[in-house]
């Protein structure tokens, strides 16, 4: 960012007639209009369609100018950014604008010495200082306005990578033309294999990724999923995928990112947990099908509910050892078996039992995932 010149106070006789030329601001501002119109193709096609604009740009740029020589004050460089930044989106080139400004700073010399200075009033060594001035405050103009530019583009880039990315990720593009050009914008390898992460994730700077709000696209070399387990956070993870199934991979990104219930954190691949992902595929089947399948078991008491609910899980967990999950739960073998009975009579099904155990994983997966 340019820093502001300090400008050098006018000698007592020109302050009056600075402010003068102030006073003509809004008419000096049309004869510049008019002179940059003739000289610059760019500004002549900006007056055709908006005269109005232009000639407010140059007034408020001369305003700054005249003000900062009245007073010896630093010269703001906020107009010549904004103007920067605005002749940026409209597609004027850059070295277009830094000439117009070289011919606004002529200008600008021109009206306070020439045309407001009474001939002999100042000798030629009291006018250099103010000349020097002049050309400082036109290259601190020039400064702004490529800050400005280069700015302009950046966030550009950013924003047109975003655009890509989302095309990309819901499944916009077709010709393998336009999949090439999606690659080449984003720095990824056309033919490469990727996964989509979606959740609070951080990706370590070894990957190469791409990051919009919708997900994070990584590139996973030789589409070894090890590397996504160096992902950190929440997050759900796709199957490896090319770029033409991303919007797949999206979809399992998410149902995976389900498949962590409340307050758990970590990194779940979608087929890391066949069962709740079924579950978190199709929420609401699944909790109308709970419902259903645990029957009484919902309609206990919230703390007698939680606890048997606890008991299936852990017991499913060490494969049906009631030893194994009474260590789990800090409890007796025998309240294991006690609680499990319990749960085969309120659903009338038999965890132990393939199917039936089956539906009962089910149902509390769908439980867990709601509460």
């Amino acid at each position: 960012m340019a820093a502001p010149t300090i400008m050098s106070p006018l000698p007592p006789e020109l302050r009056d007639l600075a402010r003068a030329q102030l006073a003509r601001v809004v008419e000096l501002a049309d004869e510049l209009a008019d002179e940059l119109t003739a000289k610059e193709e760019s500004y002549r096609r900006v007056n055709e369609v908006a005269p109005a604009e232009l000639r407010k740009v140059c007034e408020v740029n001369l305003r700054h100018a005249f003000l900062a020589f009245i007073e010896g004050s630093e010269v703001s460089l906020e107009a010549a950014r904004k103007t920067g930044r605005a002749q940026a989106r409209q597609g004027i080139p850059l070295p277009a604008v830094l000439r117009a400004f070289r011919i606004a700073g002529t200008f600008t010399y021109e009206a306070l010495m020439e045309r407001a200075i009474p001939p002999g009033l100042l000798t030629p060594e009291q006018l250099l200082p103010i000349s020097a001035t002049v050309w400082r405050i036109i290259d601190s103009y020039s400064d702004a306005i490529a800050t400005a530019y280069s700015d302009f583009a950046a966030d550009s880039a950013r924003h047109d990578k975003d655009a890509v990315a989302e095309a990309l990720l819901v499944g916009q593009l077709s010709q393998d033309s336009e999949y090439e050009e999606a690659a080449r914008a984003l720095g990824l390898p056309e033919n490469g294999q990727f996964v989509v992460a979606v959740g609070a994730t951080v990706v370590p700077p070894q990957l190469r990724s791409v990051a919009h709000p919708l997900a994070t696209i990584v590139l996973v070399p030789r589409g070894d999923l090890s590397v996504v387990r160096q992902l950190s956070g929440t997050v759900g993870v796709s199957p490896v995928v090319s770029l033409r199934h991303l919007p797949w991979a999206l979809q399992r990104a998410r149902i995976a990112l389900r498949c962590l219930g409340p307050g758990e954190c970590g990194v779940v691949v979608f087929g890391d947990r066949a069962v709740t992902s079924l579950v978190a595929g199709s929420p609401k089947i699944a909790a109308e099908l709970s419902r259903i399948v645990l029957g009484g078991l919902l309609a206990l008491p919230t703390s007698e509910r939680d606890v048997l609910i606890r008991t299936l899980v852990a017991w499913f967990e060490v494969a049906g050892s009631a030893k194994e999950a009474a260590e789990r739960l800090f409890v007796h073998p025998n309240t294991v078996r006690y609680r499990i009975r319990r749960v085969q009579e309120l659903t009338g099904r038999d965890p132990a039992r393939p199917r039936e155990g089956a539906e009962l994983l089910l149902a509390v997966e769908a439980v867990r995932l709601s509460s």
